[in-house]
């Protein structure tokens, strides 16, 4: 198994404003004067102070169209409201803090360097005391380029502590037709038309959206701009309390609760108004939404909204939006939530041969403070402000990007920034950090694949020297090489996954509130890695047999001559499809090195007998 949906993106949606302009000392003077002219003048400019907009959004392919209604004020406080049907989100910046309300109500704040940067940088745009000079930032005028047939001339922008920006600006208008910039979800391109005057100043009513890495493009038409408009500041401000949408039966603040920890998944028992029995979630850190498995939605006649593309780890997938009734986890209830629809037991039950019927992301993990013991297999849930950390739990700082805990990892002295993903069974190393820090020159890797909401992505396997995190070292592990250019894995502030073969060797502890997880070390901390000596990759058909999915190269079976799509008949005299589980098929070739089976199998409907010898491939 692989990955699961990942949030939509929708942050970083603003209406780009022509007021935005930027001074230099170089040779972009004469490019930024003949920009400000155009743009109506010195004078006009300056007297912008406050910006109200109202815009017509459509998220393009999917259906989902709806409002925005954004309020600045200058030198850079701001506040965007959109709503597209169930899906309703707030943004806000009061100068010091970026916060959001998701469509669940739910309070953040972010901290990742990703987010801060791209603040820094966006400020430093829409802020007018940098139209005519400032420190903090430099600006180049590289030379010509063309957006289709229309000349441009480019303005580079380079801001202290904060993202990279590039402008293209109309060789004829003096306008901007495009911009782009490094944003959290990757490199962001905006393109800018229909400009209209407006007190005398020049803004664009047309804006485009493109997110490459998410394969994600919106659209964004002004109904209105208005300027100088009388704003309240305090609708630049948080809200000061957060979201209450759950209870603990017990009139408690703290429950603990068995779970299921199989095939390096988390799976709890979920009861859902409107069904009669419970069924199982699977707990995953790594999801940005709750998520319904979309058979179940339709069976329980929930309504069935837009087709949003998110990310995962095979790449990109297609979701819907819906809205879930309440449910109960043993002694908490919750409230009926917006969530995600999507046939996520299929991904699940060919390779675990468990029946889910949904994911407990973000959405519900981000309520609590979360401790899960992957040893004794229990999971408890705090109340945020009851929460003590024990004595020897000591805090990590993890900013939230994209509504994951991300925090630092050391491989082989390459320093990155990983989510912690309780959803991935494995972990991940993005290809270009692996690259661009040197990590995979002159090792063994092997491809491979990786199953995820987005499909198969190709990756390959390889064992490094150490894994350092929480100030923990992990020999030897042997992590997947991902190369997807879209998808999680293809989010330039992301460096990697790390998956439960890492986390299943703590106790650990998620504190959304504060931004930090704990890793307590247990007795599974310095068990080896990858176990498997055969390359084999199984799964059970509809009709029980079990199938090949996928030979490693390079590894014991593939020497043996095993083919994907072959179907194993025996092991070592015992018909494969009397196996309790695909899993239980597996641990035999977690044997000694050198140890030998004899499997038959049917491949274009003949039986051909295989000898398999255990190897340490890897």
């Amino acid at each position: 198994m692989g990955k699961f949906p990942r949030q939509l993106f929708l942050s970083g949606i603003a209406i780009a404003l022509p007021c935005c302009l930027w001074a230099s000392d170089g040779p972009a003077d004469s490019l930024i004067a003949k920009h400000l002219e155009a743009l109506g003048g010195e004078k006009a400019v300056r007297a912008v102070e406050s910006i109200l907009t109202e815009a017509e959004i459509e998220i393009m392919g999917t259906g989902l169209k709806g409002m925005v209604r954004s309020q600045s004020i200058r030198p850079c406080l701001s506040h965007t409201d959109i709503s597209l049907g169930l899906f309703r989100i707030k943004e806000g910046y009061d100068g010091d803090r970026i916060w959001m309300i998701d469509q669940n109500g739910k309070l953040q704040f972010r901290r990742d360097t990703a987010s801060l940067e791209y603040q820094k940088t966006m400020c430093l745009l829409e802020s007018q005391e940098y139209l005519f000079g400032g420190a903090g930032f430099t600006c180049s005028a590289p030379g010509p380029d063309t957006i289709g047939d229309v000349p441009c001339d480019l303005l580079d922008i380079d801001v202290e502590q904060g993202t990279s920006a590039r402008l293209f600006v109309n060789g004829s208008t003096h306008l901007i037709e495009r911009l782009e910039i490094k944003a959290p979800e990757g490199m962001t391109v905006q393109t800018f038309g229909d400009y209209r005057r407006v007190n005398g100043v020049l803004f664009p009513y047309f804006t485009k959206t493109e997110i490459p890495a998410l394969g994600q493009m919106i659209e964004l038409r002004c109904q209105s701009i208005t300027v100088n408009a009388v704003v309240d500041p305090a609708v630049f401000l948080p809200p000061s309390a957060d979201i209450k949408d759950y209870r603990f039966t017990n009139g408690g603040s703290r429950e603990e609760v068995p779970l299921t920890y199989r095939y390096r998944h988390l799976f709890l028992p979920v009861r859902i108004g409107g069904l009669d029995r419970p069924v199982l979630f699977l707990v995953d850190s790594g999801a940005g939404m709750t998520v319904i498995d979309s058979t179940l939605a339709s069976a329980m006649g929930l309504p069935l909204e837009g087709k949003i593309p998110g990310a995962g780890a095979g790449g990109m997938a297609e979701f819907h939006l819906t809205r879930m009734p309440g449910f109960s986890i043993a002694g908490i209830e919750f409230s009926g939530q917006t969530a995600i629809a999507f046939p996520v037991a299929g991904l699940v039950r060919t390779f675990d041969e468990t029946e889910i019927g949904g994911i407990l992301g973000y959405d519900f993990l981000s309520r609590f403070v979360t401790r899960i013991d992957y040893e004794k297999e229990r999971i408890s849930f705090f109340e945020p402000d009851s929460f003590a950390p024990g004595a020897s739990e000591k805090p990590i700082e993890a900013p939230l990007a994209h509504n994951i805990f991300s925090l630092p990892v050391v491989i082989d002295r390459a320093t990155g920034d990983f989510l912690l993903d309780t959803g991935a069974n494995s972990s991940l190393v993005a290809g270009t950090f692996a690259e661009e820090s040197g990590l995979v020159a002159g090792r063994r890797m092997l491809d491979t694949a990786i199953r995820g909401a987005g499909g198969d992505e190709r990756a390959a396997l390889c064992r490094f020297d150490s894994l350092v995190i929480g100030g923990v070292t992990i020999a030897k592990p042997v992590v997947a090489i991902t190369s997807s250019t879209q998808g999680i894995s293809a989010i330039e502030s992301v460096d990697g996954i790390i998956g439960n073969d890492i986390l299943e060797r703590f106790t650990v502890t998620l504190d959304y509130k504060r931004q930090r997880v704990f890793l307590e070390e247990n007795g599974r901390v310095n068990e080896s890695f990858f176990k498997d000596r055969s390359g084999l990759k199984l799964a059970r058909t509809e009709n029980r047999s079990i199938l090949v999915v996928a030979v490693t190269p390079d590894s014991p079976a593939d020497e043996a001559g095993f083919k994907p799509g072959d179907i194993l008949l025996t092991v070592e005299g015992t018909r494969a499809s009397s196996f309790e589980s695909v899993r239980k098929i597996m641990s035999l070739f977690e044997a000694s090195a050198g140890t030998t089976y004899t499997i038959d199998v049917s491949r274009a409907h003949q039986t051909i007998r295989k000898t398999l010898t255990l190897a340490d491939y890897i």
